[in-house]
């Protein structure tokens, strides 16, 4: 529609004769509110932070927000998404009606390397616009995570574990974080934010782990990263029902995280404590409660109970193993089965 024929649709909507002039005038706001708003820069300031400081992004367009504002998204760099700078960010940002920038605190994943560079894009429409943050190792000698616990190993689906993590060190102004993964990454155990920031002048922090293991005992390990200074916990997610699993592969010769399973109790009242009977359909396979009496009683305050599978070098690999969990006095056997690998 060309500057005629709007001063002409202005005329007609009015009822009214206005000059051409005065038509274009009244036109210029509503074409400015609908064009294409775009973003001039984005920065980062302090433009180099030590790992798990935090820092300030700022977004500015080109010209101001029209009404209702303008929201930018932001990304980072990484071959692999920083989970630390999406928490912190939410890949959004809203620059308010009649103002040209926003800025907002940022934190990004912590680095084992000198002078690691993240870089960050915000872009509105077709428009983007780059910056980078260095980013330091912390200095171990100073700085570390000494520990990360966790109150419970097992916990029901729809319940919380609280983990806590502690530093060698008061954390400094602006506090410090400590970024927090999963792993496998994609495990259904738990599920917990991606950093955990430990306050200016403490030493620790904790955080909250939604249990999100709905249909089968499942196993995560929690890693608490601070630079190079790592951290481990691990956390077992039960259902709501009782049941029975096995977290991880089978093999003759296990490593650290093989040949473990879990019971859970589910969320049936059980104040006096469970006692479960495990079983297994092949003589050369046992499973059997390592940390609970040798009656398998599992006290009253605990939602289920680790357990260890043993396998005799003449069972092949590639054979099919089915464990019962009896609960006495309790409801009705569970089973869950596996393979014996290599």
């Amino acid at each position: 529609m060309n500057a005629s024929t709007s001063a002409f649709s202005v005329r007609r909507a009015a009822g009214v004769v206005l000059p051409l002039a005065l038509a274009a005038a009244v036109l210029a706001p509503l074409r400015a509110s609908a064009a294409e708003v775009t973003v001039a820069s984005t920065t980062v300031s302090p433009s180099r932070i030590t790992s798990g400081e935090e820092a300030i992004q700022t977004v500015t367009l080109a010209e101001p927000a029209p009404a209702g504002g303008v929201v930018v998204d932001l990304l980072d760099g990484n071959e692999y998404e920083d989970l630390t700078y999406w928490q912190a960010t939410k890949h959004r940002a809203t620059v308010p009606a009649g103002e040209r920038s926003v800025s907002f605190p940022i934190r990004v994943q912590s680095a084992t390397s000198q002078g690691t560079v993240t870089r960050l894009t915000a872009g509105v429409g077709g428009s983007v616009a780059e910056t980078s943050v260095t980013v330091d190792p912390i200095d171990a000698r100073v700085q570390d995570v000494t520990s990360f616990t966790v109150d419970k190993r097992i916990a029901v689906e729809g319940s919380k574990i609280t983990g806590t993590v502690k530093l060698k060190s008061p954390a400094p102004i602006g506090g410090l974080a400590v970024d927090l993964r999963k792993i496998p990454y994609e495990s259904a155990a738990v599920s917990f934010p991606a950093y955990v920031v430990v306050p200016a002048g403490a030493t620790s922090a904790t955080f909250a782990m939604d249990v999100t293991a709905y249909d089968r005992p499942r196993f995560a390990t929690v890693m608490a990263a601070l630079s190079t200074a790592k951290q481990f916990a691990g956390a077992i997610g039960v259902p709501k029902k009782y049941s029975i699993g096995v977290l991880g592969p089978v093999r003759h010769q296990p490593g650290n995280v093989e040949n473990f399973g879990a019971v859970g109790l589910g969320d049936i009242w059980h104040p006096f404590g469970a006692r479960i009977n495990l079983t297994s359909d092949n003589p050369g396979v046992r499973a059997y409660f390592s940390d609970l009496p040798s009656d398998g009683s599992i006290p009253s305050d605990k939602a289920g109970a680790q357990f260890r599978i043993s396998v005799d070098p003449s069972v092949p690999a590639g054979t099919k193993v089915k464990l019962t969990a009896s609960w006495v006095l309790g409801p009705s056997p569970v089973t869950t089965e596996f393979t014996v690998e290599d």
